[in-house]
């Protein structure tokens, strides 16, 4: 079962598992056609407890974008109810199915995000830190110790950390480009800020290894083992659309559209290792910016 499959990472992760030959179910707010696929539908904010017949893995990918919007109280309700909240439901419909005798999920591979470790220009965080301060660090911490307590139904838990995704059609570059395509855009904030970013195809290897894989488990960081700051990441962009960052963007400007999001997301990063996935051996496709870039931008 994959949730959120309709979304940026898990629509790309559905095509890619069906070309792998595994039988699918999707839960979604807004269900799909794709016959080969058996749809479940969140629309009442309910998980149907009934879709985990015959369920070996649960790839939990659903959360409200925490990046459309400033964020408003509401809007950091809807961020964390679709994570935390929906979490919950899973493992509590996995605890229900194991005291009627029924059986479980083998694996749960479970999102979160580097935002885990808070922010900081100076430190560089693996999977051995522990999580830091701020809004997305707790939204992070609770998404996660919801996910864990499937362990204690013999559910081998994965959290995956996922860095900024890149890709084409989606994610921050759908929303970041355009000023470089016509020729204004700009290094954001002070530049010095670090963005931990993974393509995505890179992310789709990575779930598709979780899947195969019994010995992976508990947390990894999904992103680049070459995370760049902002400003070399403005110029990779514009150099690869033709052009040059240089229309700065000022922080007083970011913070009064959006606010506590601004410094959280934009103004502010962190500077993240994979260093279990490493020890692992992966082999990335695209370790590096400029090559993810060409590989977007083609």
């Amino acid at each position: 079962m994959v949730t959120g499959g309709t979304g940026f990472v898990g629509g790309a992760l559905v095509k890619h598992l069906l070309a792998e030959g595994h039988q699918l179910s999707v839960l979604s707010r807004s269900e799909g056609k794709d016959s080969p696929i058996r749809w479940w539908s969140m629309r009442d904010g309910r998980f149907p407890a009934e879709s985990l017949n015959g369920v070996e893995i649960v790839i939990n990918l659903a959360g409200e974008n925490i990046g459309g919007s400033r964020w408003t109280e509401a809007t950091k309700n809807r961020i964390v109810s679709s994570r935390v909240n929906l979490t919950r439901q899973i493992v509590a419909a996995c605890r229900e199915r194991r005291d009627a005798g029924e059986g479980v999920p083998q694996r749960l591979i479970n999102a979160s995000a580097v935002g885990y470790y808070g922010t900081d220009e100076k430190a560089t965080f693996t999977e051995e830190d522990g999580t830091g301060r701020g809004f997305l660090a707790d939204v992070c911490r609770r998404w996660e110790a919801e996910a864990e307590e499937a362990s204690l139904l013999g559910i081998a838990v994965i959290r995956l950390r996922l860095g900024v995704v890149l890709g084409p059609g989606g994610g921050m570059l759908a929303n970041m480009d355009r000023p470089f395509r016509l020729g204004f855009g700009g290094v954001v904030g002070s530049g010095r800020q670090w963005i931990s970013w993974i393509h995505r195809d890179d992310v789709l290897a990575v779930i598709d290894q979780a899947v195969q894989e019994d010995a992976m488990i508990g947390p990894y960081n999904l992103c680049s083992p070459n995370p760049v700051t902002m400003a070399e990441f403005c110029h990779a962009l514009a150099a690869r659309l033709g052009g040059k960052a240089w229309a700065p963007v000022p922080a007083v400007a970011l913070r009064l559209a959006f606010g506590e999001m601004a410094d959280e997301m934009l103004l502010q990063g962190q500077r993240v290792l994979p260093k279990r996935l490493m020890e692992r051996g992966c082999r990335f496709r695209y370790p590096r910016i400029d090559e993810a870039l060409a590989a977007i931008y083609q």
